[in-house]
């Protein structure tokens, strides 16, 4: 049993990682380049609203930055299972902004569905359902 929640661990910490390098590399961009994501999406520029998103995501990074610090299972699935739920919803947000107007010019978009959707959303879904089956 306790090498089942050692593995477990193991596991959020490379989701969270993941998501922590994810959500910085968000930040940097948004913050300090929001005509970036303007040009290679079909949302344009909208510098007030990516300055909010990038703080947001500071928000997020330092939640998992504590998780991580404390070495809190507990913790660490719920930013997991909040993680998960936004790179669901982000990344379908992408998914759905790239086929309503598609283009490949819309750099943005498309990686929004491989890296957020895919990565994020699929990764922390089979995390957090193997992690209820090792609980049952």
């Amino acid at each position: 049993m306790e090498q089942e929640k050692n593995i477990t661990l193991k596991h959020y910490k490379f989701y969270l990682i993941f998501m922590l390098i994810a959500c910085g590399g968000a930040f940097i961009w948004q913050f300090f380049l929001p005509g970036f994501g303007g040009k290679f999406t079909s949302w344009e520029n909208s510098i007030g609203w990516q300055r909010e998103i990038a703080f947001w995501n500071i928000g997020i990074i330092s939640s998992i930055i504590v998780a991580l610090v404390k070495q809190n299972i507990d913790y660490m699935k719920i930013l997991t299972f909040q993680s998960t739920v936004l790179c669901l919803v982000l990344g379908a947000n992408h998914l759905v902004s790239l086929l309503r107007n598609f283009s490949l010019t819309y750099v943005m978009h498309i990686a929004g569905i491989f890296e957020v959707f895919l990565l994020g959303g699929i990764w922390g879904t089979v995390l957090l359902c193997k992690s209820k089956k090792q609980a049952e």
